[in-house]
């Protein structure tokens, strides 16, 4: 069975990573993505246009996940599970290739415990 702190020894992954995190719930999700996409509609919309995808890392402002990092990353010592929170989010937004016109989807988006 995977845990999203099991992740941090590798424990059901494909391989140990040193943060692992969740959204708090689909709420919170769906409420921070729209907020961040109306506040930057227009960056967002130019990198689509030019880029064909829009990658931000940015702070809501309030707790929107949670999850662990390993106290041990870096060769500092074995795996070592932490319960985190956080209110930082990575997003992906991309143009569907072929679309016309331009559809957008979310590729990606997670609380991020490492910037």
């Amino acid at each position: 069975m995977k845990t999203i702190e099991g992740r941090i020894y590798g424990d059901g992954w494909p391989h140990a990573a040193n943060a692992s995190t969740r959204w708090l719930d689909w709420t919170t999700m769906h409420r921070t993505i729209n907020e961040y996409v109306s506040s930057n509609w227009q960056r967002i919309r130019s990198d689509l246009a030019i880029e064909g995808k829009h990658e931000a890392v940015f702070d809501a402002g309030h707790r929107i996940g949670e999850g662990f990092v390993n106290r041990g990353m870096g060769g500092a010592g074995p795996p070592q599970a932490q319960y985190v929170t956080t209110s930082a989010v990575r997003l992906v937004l991309k143009v569907v290739p072929g679309s016309d016109p331009p559809d957008v989807y979310i590729k990606t988006s997670f609380p991020a415990a490492l910037g």
